[in-house]
């Protein structure tokens, strides 16, 4: 066999690896969710679309994509708090809105639309094994767990890693490592 046939036949043997392993992955890993409604602004726009890594192994701040029984749908929401964490909503006067605690630790959340307004309320929980604590980016347009909902880790399908709208439009969603 001569040096350019046996070139042709690795390149050939290579390419369907990476395209069999590509399908694998696409077929096994991801999943395309598109996105109805307004609670995630500002990360995420109604009509726009996020691939998700499919797992159950969630952490703080992963946007996640769950079946949510109650409402008999599925949701995109922020993952706020894990097993064993108490959540507490309280109404901070030096922010003049309500304020989201974890742990007895005010949370950070820069990436919220808007402060949490008046139609929020004082609240506290501790997370249940197998349930997490979630909330909308858009807090004041979002079902959520301020109004008692907790999401089951069972039902979550996967971690938004991406969102695009078309191929010219693709960004990244942070994925936190806390």
């Amino acid at each position: 066999m001569n040096k350019k046939v046996r070139d042709l036949i690795i390149i050939f043997v290579v390419c369907a690896f990476v395209m069999g392993a590509a399908f694998y992955v696409s077929r096994n890993y991801l999943i395309v969710y598109p996105i109805d409604g307004e609670s995630m602004e500002n990360t995420i726009y109604d009509k726009e679309y996020v691939l998700l890594f499919k797992t159950q192994k969630v952490k703080y701040e992963n946007i996640i994509v769950f079946f949510s029984e109650e409402e008999n749908c599925y949701l995109v929401k922020r993952v706020i708090g894990l097993p064993g964490d108490k959540m507490e909503i309280k109404y901070s006067p030096e922010d003049t809105a309500y304020v989201v605690y974890r742990n007895g630790e005010k949370l950070a959340e820069d990436y919220i639309k808007e402060p949490m307004s008046n139609h929020y309320y004082e609240m506290s929980v501790t997370v249940p094994e197998g349930k997490l604590f979630f909330l909308g980016d858009n807090r004041n347009n979002s079902y959520d767990s301020h109004l008692g909902l907790l999401a089951d880790i069972s039902q979550i399908e996967g971690i938004a890693f991406l969102k695009y709208t078309n191929w010219k439009d693709v960004h990244f969603l942070s994925v936190q490592n806390n």
